[in-house]
C-alpha cells in the first residue's frame, strides 16, 4: 500500500497528541456521509490484489485465531485482496500507534478501536461512516444479517454519540461474568452464584469462616467492577451529553461502601493476575471478560468444577459490561483501499468467520448464526462453560455510554477506586471527587 497516502492529516495532530475540537462528529464523518453513497461505492471496480493493512490488540490463542482468519480470507476471498495483520499491544498502545501514524504516514486501514477512541478519531476527521457500504447492493448487509447480530453488539455501532451514524463494526465480543468455583462453594454450603451484591458480601464472610479462603481477588484496575455494580442497580455512571454523572447517588456510595467493607475484611484482594488466583483455587471467584473462559478450561483441566454465570442483579432487566473493541476504518481518500477494509470487516462479522473466532478463543459470536455451525456447535458441546458464558452472560452485555472524555474518566476513576479499599478516602469523599472530575473531562469532551 502507499504508506505516503494519509500524512496530509498531520495538521490534525500535534506530538502525536490528538486536537480534540468541540465539532461533535468533525466535518469528516459528516462530509464523508454525503460525498460518499451506496451508488457511488457499487461504481467501484475494486482490482484484483488491494492491500490493506489491520492494526489489531490480540495476541497469544487471540492472536494466532487472527492469522487463522486472516489468511483465510486472503486465500479465499474473490477481490483478491491481500491483508496484512499486525499486533500493536494494548488498546491504549493501539490507540498511541494510531495517532503517531496519522501524524507521521502509515496508518492502517482498519483498526479496532473501543467507542470512546471512535470518538477521538472522529472528532479529527479521520474516519470512515460505514452507512454507504451497509446500503450498497453490490457490498451490502442484508436485512437479514443485520437481524443476525446479537442485539448489544449492533447497538454499539449505532450509539446515539454517532448521531445517527455507523462507524464502526463488529470484531469480537465479551462480557463482564462471574465465575466460581462449585466445589469450593459446596464446601463452605454455597448453593450457587449470588443473585445480589448484599448475596456476594454474605458469601464472601461464609466463606471466609469456612475455608479461610478470600472469595475473590480484583486486578488494580477496578473501575469495570464498579461500573457494573452501578448499572446492575440500574444506574448509568454518567451522562456524556448532559456532563453529570451518578457518582454521588446512593447506589454509588453503596457500592463504594461495599469495595471498602470486602477489602478492609480481607475477603478480596488485590492481585496482578486475578486469573491464577481463582485458577489455581486461591480464590473462589473472579469478575472478569468471559473471553477468558477458553484459558481457564486449559488451565482448570479437571482440578475442580466450574461454570460462569451473571454478576449480582438488582433490577428486573439484567445487564453487564460488553467488552471488546471494534473495527473501523480509517480514512486515506483512496476508494479502492476503503471498499477493501470494508469487505474485509464484513467478512470477519460474518457467520463462518465469527464461529471460528469463538470456536479458538473465548469470546462469544457476534451473530447468532455462528451457534448454528459445525463448529461452533461441537465446540460449545465440548466446552459448555463457554456455551454458560454466551447464554448466561453475554446475551445481557451492553456497552457503557461513550465519550471521548471516557478513556480520562476510567483513569480518574481507578486511581480514585484504589484510595477507596486502601482506606484513604470515604466512600462519600470519592464519590465527590469523582463526580467533580468527571464533570469537567465531560464537560471539556467534543461532544459538549
Amino acid at each position: 500500500m502507499n504508506m505516503i497516502k494519509k500524512t496530509a492529516l498531520t495538521s490534525f495532530f500535534l506530538a502525536g497528541t490528538l486536537l480534540l475540537t468541540s465539532c461533535g462528529l468533525g466535518a469528516a464523518a459528516s462530509s464523508g456521509e454525503a460525498a460518499v453513497s451506496a451508488a457511488n461505492i457499487d461504481d467501484i471496480d475494486l482490482p484484483t490484489g488491494v492491500e490493506i493493512d489491520f492494526w489489531h490488540i490480540q495476541a497469544t490463542i487471540y492472536g494466532e485465531a487472527i492469522t487463522e482468519m486472516v489468511q483465510e480470507f486472503n486465500a479465499t476471498n474473490e477481490w483478491g485482496i491481500v491483508v496484512n495483520e499486525s499486533f500493536k499491544g494494548s488498546y491504549q498502545e493501539l490507540n498511541q500507534a494510531v495517532r503517531a501514524s496519522l501524524a507521521g504516514g502509515g496508518a492502517p486501514d482498519v483498526s479496532m478501536a473501543y467507542e470512546n477512541d471512535v470518538l477521538e478519531y472522529v472528532a479529527n476527521d479521520v474516519i470512515v461512516p460505514l452507512d454507504a457500504y451497509l446500503d450498497s447492493d453490490q457490498f451490502g448487509v442484508s436485512e437479514d444479517d443485520l437481524a443476525d447480530l446479537v442485539d448489544g453488539v449492533l447497538a454499539r455501532q449505532q450509539v446515539d454519540a454517532y448521531k445517527g451514524l455507523t462507524l464502526s463494526w463488529p470484531h469480537g465480543n465479551s462480557s463482564m461474568g462471574l465465575y466460581y468455583n462449585a466445589d469450593l462453594f459446596e464446601t463452605a454450603g454455597i448453593d450457587g452464584p449470588p443473585t445480589s451484591w448484599d448475596e456476594f458480601l454474605d458469601q464472601a464472610r461464609q466463606l471466609k469462616d469456612t475455608t479461610g479462603l478470600a472469595y475473590s481477588a480484583m486486578g488494580p484496575a477496578k473501575n469495570g467492577v464498579y461500573y457494573n455494580m452501578l448499572r446492575s442497580k440500574g444506574i448509568t455512571p454518567f451522562d456524556a451529553v448532559a456532563a453529570t454523572t451518578e457518582f454521588t447517588s446512593p447506589e454509588s456510595i453503596e457500592s463504594l461502601e461495599l469495595l471498602a467493607a470486602l477489602f478492609k475484611d480481607e475477603l478480596v484482594y488485590t492481585a496482578a493476575d486475578t486469573e491464577q488466583e481463582f485458577t489455581n483455587e486461591r480464590t473462589a471467584t473472579e469478575i472478569g471478560t468471559t473471553a477468558r473462559t477458553s484459558t481457564k478450561i486449559d488451565q482448570i483441566g479437571d482440578k475442580f468444577e466450574w461454570s460462569v454465570a451473571l454478576t449480582p442483579q438488582e433490577t428486573e432487566e439484567p445487564i453487564t459490561q460488553l467488552f471488546g473493541g471494534n473495527h473501523v476504518i480509517l480514512a486515506s481518500g483512496e476508494p479502492d483501499q476503503e471498499l477493501a477494509a470494508w469487505l474485509f470487516m464484513r467478512w470477519f462479522a460474518d457467520t463462518d468467520a465469527q464461529s471460528i473466532y469463538a470456536a479458538r478463543t473465548g469470546y462469544s459470536p457476534a451473530v447468532k448464526s455462528a451457534l448454528d455451525t459445525a463448529l461452533l456447535s461441537a465446540n460449545y458441546e465440548e466446552n459448555p462453560q463457554k456455551a454458560d458464558a454466551f447464554k448466561n452472560v453475554f446475551v445481557n452485555a451492553q456497552i457503557m455510554p461513550p465519550t471521548a472524555a471516557g478513556n480520562a474518566i476510567d483513569d480518574m476513576v481507578t486511581g480514585v477506586l484504589e484510595e477507596v479499599v486502601l482506606g484513604w478516602v470515604t466512600p462519600q469523599e470519592a464519590a465527590e471527587r469523582m463526580d467533580a472530575e468527571a464533570a469537567s473531562l465531560l464537560q471539556a469532551s467534543p461532544q459538549n
